[in-house]
């Protein structure tokens, strides 16, 4: 049975407000909470999870980490609630991470990709290839096996790149229909031509591209998502300096990226 002192919770902090502290301290005083505030000396959030994953390894009494970020707002129960989860999944499924539905806090609409179709879910569990680490939940024992982020990429695709190593271990990873939490992803959404277009900050667009083009070049990465997102990439670079507010500055970004990502 999993208690309150068997989980531990990992917030990355960046310039973080008043009421993203007044959040820290609250859910500190109910778990035991790892805050690394990556304000002064950004070395990405895949570095700063590792430094919070790192100051866990050696705690016998911490078998659960639930991911949080800095503006995720969840109820006093939901990280036992998914640690729980997790538990109940791991006795039918090799679970390397599990998290919850994701609903944009904007919209309030489930996010979805438009590339994959989820199977139907087995006892409220749907795996997937691949799950963002807001809300998320895994155990000590897996982050030994698989390993801690790789500090290069230093923000996207992070969380995409641990869960496919996670699958070349013969791991699953998935999200549960029992619980859901509010989350942004990027800095706002767009209509474009009929479809929904998410604009990140223009500097985000260098990781992005830089980390598709070493990405692409791994054998445990999903030979879809290279296609995919190589031909999505491509038809940014020609819409973006045009449609999109800001789009030239993300442009050039694009640009520096592939650069960065050509060299070995």
């Amino acid at each position: 049975m999993i208690e309150k002192s068997h989980i531990a919770i990992i917030i990355i902090l960046y310039h973080p407000s008043t009421d993203d502290m007044d959040f820290v301290a609250h859910i500190g005083e109910l778990y035991h909470t790892v805050a690394v505030d990556n304000s002064t000396d950004n070395k990405g959030i895949a570095e700063a999870q590792n430094q919070g994953l790192q100051s866990l390894l050696d705690k016998k009494d911490i078998t659960h980490v639930v991911f949080l970020d800095q503006d995720s707002r969840v109820a006093d129960d939901y990280p036992l609630a998914i640690a729980q989860e997790f538990e109940r999944i791991a006795q039918t499924q090799r679970l390397a991470i599990l998290g919850p539905l994701v609903d944009n806090s904007e919209t309030g609409e489930t996010y979805k990709s438009v590339i994959h179709k989820d199977p139907a879910a087995d006892n409220c569990f749907i795996p997937r290839r691949e799950i963002i680490s807001s809300g998320s939940c895994t155990t000590i024992e897996c982050l030994r096996e698989v390993g801690l982020n790789d500090s290069r990429l230093f923000i996207d695709y992070v969380d995409f790149e641990w869960c496919w190593r996670a699958n070349s271990k013969d791991y699953v990873c998935g999200i549960t229909l029992n619980l859901r939490i509010s989350h942004h992803v990027g800095q706002k959404t767009i209509s474009l031509f009929g479809y929904l277009i998410i604009i990140s900050a223009p500097g985000r667009y260098f990781y992005q591209f830089r980390n598709y083009l070493w990405l692409v070049r791994r054998k445990y990465v999903p030979l879809q998502w290279k296609i995919a997102t190589g031909i999505k990439y491509a038809v940014r670079l020609i819409y973006f300096p045009l449609c999109i507010p800001s789009g030239f500055a993300c442009w050039k970004n694009m640009l520096k990226g592939i650069r960065a990502g050509l060299k070995k």
